[in-house]
């Protein structure tokens, strides 16, 4: 069952559960066509249209467009960077500081499905940064607000990793694994976008998931 966190004329927004991806016959991007389709049988012409992706891992804000022009509104948007997005992580270590900014150079691994740290001389290199903030402790265990200001693949989990501090249940980069556990904690807490019809900004945000370690942290404020 979906969980709505926006919808008009034009927009979808979901709160993506973990453990599922975003495209593809089984994933959220199938889910909202499902939805679309029973709810408005009339209206043939709505689309879903895939604006932006989530790891499978990865739980949070997803947003769709219901139309060709909004689709391709938000497509320019995305580009262009002016939309901001905000992560929420459990991480397994204290970050040197309780503040801070990212900068590394990435390439893309295909064959192991990973990013890689690297340098600006290495082919393919793409150049990311992000900020991150400690917002509480518990038990060693930290909850820290993440904003990427680049949207490189797998950025957030890389850029972690490669500072000692690796996102909970990330075994890919790094982490101890959760045995029988399909997801990470990294939740997309909130995106700010401009609406494609009004250019009003649009606030979406997701609450944190209440299940596992997440549930710990349930009394926490996210500003």
């Amino acid at each position: 069952m979906l969980t709505l966190l926006f919808e008009d004329n034009y927009l979808i927004a979901v709160n993506k559960p973990a453990g599922i991806c975003a495209e593809g016959s089984t994933g959220m991007e199938s889910e909202v066509s499902k939805y679309l389709r029973e709810t408005y049988p009339w209206k043939k012409q709505l689309i879903t249209g895939v604006v932006h992706r989530l790891d499978r891992k990865v739980s949070g804000v997803m947003l769709f467009a219901k139309t060709p022009m909004a689709l391709k509104a938000l497509n320019r948007q995305f580009e262009e960077r002016p939309v901001r997005k905000t992560y929420v992580a459990i991480l397994e270590k204290k970050t040197p500081e309780a503040h801070g900014e990212l900068r590394h150079w990435l390439v893309k691994d295909s064959e192991n499905r990973k990013a890689v740290i690297a340098t600006h001389k290495n082919r393919g290199a793409k150049e990311c940064v992000l900020h991150y903030k400690i917002i509480t402790e518990f038990e060693n265990l930290y909850l820290v607000k993440i904003e990427p200001l680049t949207g490189r693949y797998h950025q957030i989990r890389a850029q972690m990793s490669a500072i000692g501090c690796p996102i909970l249940g990330d075994d890919k980069y790094g982490a101890q694994s959760i045995t029988g556990q399909q997801a990470i904690y990294l939740h997309s807490n909130e995106l700010v976008a401009l609406h494609p019809k009004t250019g009003e900004i649009l606030h979406l945000k997701a609450p944190l998931p209440d299940s596992g370690q997440w549930a710990n942290f349930s009394h926490v404020k996210l500003a």
